[in-house]
């Protein structure tokens, strides 16, 4: 059976989502994924992943528009699943289902209008006026999170999600084989990545954005007068925040770019300690960091916040600490990198868990099972 995976943008780091989705759904049916393009280039650590189906076009809406007929003929899939409630992806998916009378999965990761909560919901409603000709405006998206139970089945990222919009919850997963301590020698590849190789580094994956916390990381680090502590901030672009975090963190936080996608194991290989200090924010209690997983099935002791399912996941194999704390997050790198003991029963015990909960292996059947489940219910109500 052949799954249409329509993503939001080939171009933008939605594109991940998307690809986790197809990785589980390979283990049983042909995949093709399917989007508009809205930069010049495929999202980088991901650019070579797969042979998307994409065209190119731009954000306006009444340009965008004139391309949903090319992009309707590229979804040719028997069930199509769409990933998050946007127009450029369930808008597009809505539309061939009803034309062709397919069956469609959505799927929810982000609460995508809690994005533009920062300050109250009308003030989200006020700014997002002058953005109405945008194809992910603020209004274009609430409508179509109104829509979700037109969907045959949803699959969400966390129980937040799943107690908005209900579905099955289907987290982050990750290949714990290519994700395996085993395939890397640390100090090699410290020495490969231009990294100190007798520091304890503290890493940040991911693209550093206030509500992650990544200032709170600095300000903490900063804080710590041990010299063999370091900091790293793998995946940063170069923006005002960026240079931001750099002056609160001073010499104690090096940056780094983007790195491919098959690249972040050998990155999260290098680190001692890989730090989640997600903010409380509408964005991040709707929003579950997919890099939680990574870290696990590297076998690394994680410090994150009580902040959306971070707590839940990471029992008994975590240190969580609250948002926004810095003095707890700088307590919490500090018990870690006192006891060598602490260290190993929570990266042995957080990559146990990540291969019983959260590995392709784990997650692959619940996909399976529910797109058999919507076309079994498809064809008997076609009856």
């Amino acid at each position: 059976m052949r799954v249409s995976i329509v993503t939001p943008d080939l171009s933008h780091n939605c594109l991940g989502r998307s690809y986790v989705l197809a990785q589980l759904l390979e283990k049983n049916h042909e995949v093709e994924i399917i989007g508009p393009q809205f930069d010049a280039e495929v999202w980088g650590p991901l650019r070579n992943a797969y042979r998307y189906k994409g065209v190119k076009t731009s954000k306006r809406v009444y340009r965008f528009a004139t391309s949903i007929p090319e992009l309707l003929t590229k979804i040719t899939g028997d069930v199509i699943y769409a990933s998050k409630p946007r127009m450029n992806s369930y808008g597009l998916s809505l539309l061939k289902a009803l034309r062709s009378d397919y069956p469609l999965v959505l799927d929810i990761d982000d609460w995508e209008s809690g994005f533009a909560y920062h300050g109250s919901q009308l003030g989200a409603y006020l700014k997002g006026i002058p953005f109405l000709a945008h194809a992910n405006s603020f209004y274009y998206t609430r409508l179509f999170e109104s829509l979700t139970n037109l969907a045959d089945a949803r699959t969400v990222s966390n129980r937040f999600l799943q107690e908005k919009f209900s579905g099955t919850i289907v987290p982050h997963a990750r290949d714990t084989d290519s994700f395996d301590p085993k395939r890397f020698d640390k100090q090699n590849i410290r020495k490969e990545l231009d990294l100190p190789a007798n520091k304890f580094i503290v890493m940040f994956s991911g693209t550093p954005h206030p509500y992650k916390g990544v200032g709170d990381l600095a300000r903490a680090l900063s804080r710590i007068e041990c010299v063999e502590i370091k900091g790293i901030v793998v995946g940063a672009d170069d923006s005002n925040y960026v240079r931001k975090v750099k002056h609160i963190a001073g010499d104690s936080i090096t940056i780094r770019g983007r790195q491919p996608f098959d690249e972040i194991p050998k990155w999260i290989a290098a680190a001692d300690m890989i730090a989640i200090p997600q903010r409380n924010t509408p964005a991040t209690r709707g929003q579950l960091p997919a890099k939680v997983f990574d870290a696990m099935a590297m076998a690394k002791p994680i410090v994150a916040t009580n902040v959306s399912d971070l707590p839940i996941i990471l029992e008994e194999c975590g240190l969580i600490v609250e948002p926004e704390a810095p003095e707890q997050l700088r307590d919490a790198i500090l018990e870690v990198f006192s006891d060598k003991i602490l260290q190993e029963e929570l990266g042995q015990s957080a990559r146990q868990k990540c291969i019983q909960n959260y590995s392709y292996e784990a997650l692959a059947p619940v996909l399976d099972d529910i797109v058999l489940d919507v076309v079994s219910k498809h064809h008997i109500s076609n009856k």
